[in-house]
């Protein structure tokens, strides 16, 4: 099967390679953010460093677990908002040196915060799809293997019939077990028995 350069930009792998790299960048934006919080509570750059990067990193993995795997549809929304929020803090908007530098960054964030917002549902969507798809398939094959196991049953049968009427000895077959018994009696290659 040759797959297109189309088939291969809308498939679930492209789709999650951008996840993975929305995650990573969420988890850095979230590691900014909590480097600068931390500061005053931790001292060492190190240590802040570790507890910034870890913390990013687990909440932008359990946000995209949240936000693929909860049955509200208004948890998506509520995380694209608050990555717009964050966004906005990460870029100091609200003390921009200028109306035009916080529009910039405000679109920035907002609009970073959409595209993430979509890409998680594209996901979403392409999993769902993908699940479906290989439900139809093995169900699929479940049909084709029942389907060889009646024509294996009826083999089978036809078989133990054909064997019903066929003589032991000389392996010709009969019309009748009425004829294969009367054949039986006179066959050539019935072994006689010696005493």
């Amino acid at each position: 099967m040759n797959y297109t350069l189309e088939d291969k930009m809308t498939s679930l792998r492209a789709v999650s390679i951008a996840v993975i790299l929305y995650i990573v960048g969420y988890a850095l934006k979230l590691s900014v953010l909590l480097f600068e919080i931390l500061t005053p509570i931790i001292t060492s750059d190190i240590f802040r460093l570790i507890a910034a990067g870890v913390s990013g990193t687990a909440l932008s993995t359990g946000l995209l677990i949240i936000s693929l795997n909860d049955s509200n549809k208004l948890t998506p929304y509520a995380i694209a908002l608050m990555d717009g929020f964050m966004l906005l803090m990460v870029f100091d908007v609200f003390n921009a040196p200028s109306l035009n530098d916080a529009i910039k960054s405000g679109f920035i964030s907002f609009f970073m915060a959409f595209i993430g917002y979509q890409l998680i549902t594209v996901f979403a969507a392409k999993f769902e799809q993908s699940k479906s798809e290989m439900k139809r398939t093995i169900s699929e094959i479940n049909l084709e293997c029942t389907q060889k196991q009646l024509v294996l049953d009826n083999l089978k049968q036809v078989l133990s019939e054909i064997e019903q009427i066929t003589c032991e000895y000389c392996e010709k077959e009969y019309k009748s077990v009425n004829a294969l018994n009367a054949h039986k009696g006179r066959c050539k290659n019935k072994p006689t028995s010696v005493n």
